[in-house]
């Protein structure tokens, strides 16, 4: 019927394709995570560094390929490091976030922002707290700073190739950019604003996980319409079903230790539903259950739960503020949309 916008029924050939695709990510996570498991028996902390190492090479990978994906485990390791020597001093972390704000905002200028993307989402994590390797809490060393490094880069590496042979080929998808000016701006904004939650999450007593903040800021960042309904709520209602999930599984008694073994197939099933393009909220429940089930060792789960839905809410309005003012820097208007999509 013409004008009909009907979806395509898929075919015996394309439910082949992705039960194939699925299988071979499940096999190759499978693979990735044996030596890390192993090796956890005998080196303390080495889960928390590697799942770093897996997502920052994952979502490289996933942008342009095994070079991208290197670039962004390398670097994100460097940051680490200097991150965690900077420990405490606020004002050189924020300033470090900002610079990240305008590293993407220019990535984002010549349509590659997402390859970046990766590094200002997990970078505040570092700043945080730093990862418990080898000892809880660590001694900050030069073994443990080797040992960080070491660690990130071989499960990156090890991640890439893994992926690399079991998928196949990734490039890197440009964005046209009619106004690079508008990209750079906006870079500015979120790094502006990722240093104001830092700084307030840090000089406060309270202990918070306020990097929720500043990755639902980031992974609802869109130079192109800056503000999409659909996109938010299905980053707020993803997260919250996510949330949901892992308290049920709380309330059956699991132990915290147990639980980070489920992180591996929702991992897998985030992967999987990425590739495919499936609607956003699915890729977002999968990855809140996949990220919270990693960090549950110094705080109860069900508090984490509560927190960072808390702390999603508030990234999301953020990402408002963030497409507000640069409606009114970049456009001389006061609206939320960039005008090409009003």
């Amino acid at each position: 019927m013409k004008g009909s916008t009907a979806k395509a029924v898929p075919t015996a050939a394309d439910r082949k394709h992705v039960i194939l695709l699925a299988l071979k990510l499940l096999a190759g996570l499978l693979i990735i995570a044996a030596p890390i498991l192993i090796a956890s028996n005998w080196l303390p902390g080495v889960t928390e560094v590697a799942f770093f190492g897996v997502l920052a090479a994952s979502f490289g990978w996933i942008s342009g390929g095994p070079k991208i994906g290197a670039a962004v485990v390398s670097s994100l390791a460097v940051l680490g490091v200097i991150s965690i020597l900077l420990h405490g001093q606020t004002w050189a972390l924020a300033l470090i976030l900002v610079l990240l704000g305008m590293a993407y905002g220019f990535a984002a200028s010549r349509g590659i922002g997402k390859v970046v993307l990766q590094l200002p989402i997990l970078t505040p994590y570092f700043m945080r707290k730093p990862p418990a390797l080898f000892e809880n809490p660590p001694r900050l060393d030069t073994e443990y700073f080797i040992g960080l490094v070491a660690v990130m880069l071989a499960v990156g590496l090890w991640t890439i190739l893994i992926l690399h042979l079991a998928v196949g080929k990734r490039t890197v998808t440009r964005v046209e950019v009619s106004n690079r000016r508008i990209p750079l701006i906006y870079g500015a904004i979120l790094g502006l604003l990722s240093a104001i939650v830092m700084v307030i999450g840090t000089t406060t007593d309270l202990e918070t996980h306020w990097v929720w903040i500043t990755l639902t800021l980031y992974v609802l960042a869109d130079p192109q319409q800056l503000y999409s309904p659909a996109k938010m709520w299905g980053r707020v209602l993803g997260t919250l079903a996510g949330f949901a999930v892992v308290s049920l599984i709380s309330f059956t008694g699991v132990p915290d230790s147990v639980m980070i073994y489920f992180a591996i197939p929702a991992l897998w099933l985030c992967l999987v539903f990425m590739l495919l393009k499936m609607p956003y909220w699915q890729y977002v429940f999968l990855l809140t259950i996949a990220v919270v089930l990693m960090d549950t060792s110094d705080v109860s789960t069900l508090l984490l739960d509560a927190e960072r839905f808390g702390f999603t809410i508030v990234g999301a309005g953020l990402s408002m503020v963030a497409a507000l003012l640069l409606n009114v820097i970049g456009y001389g208007r006061a609206g939320l949309r960039s005008p090409q999509n009003e």
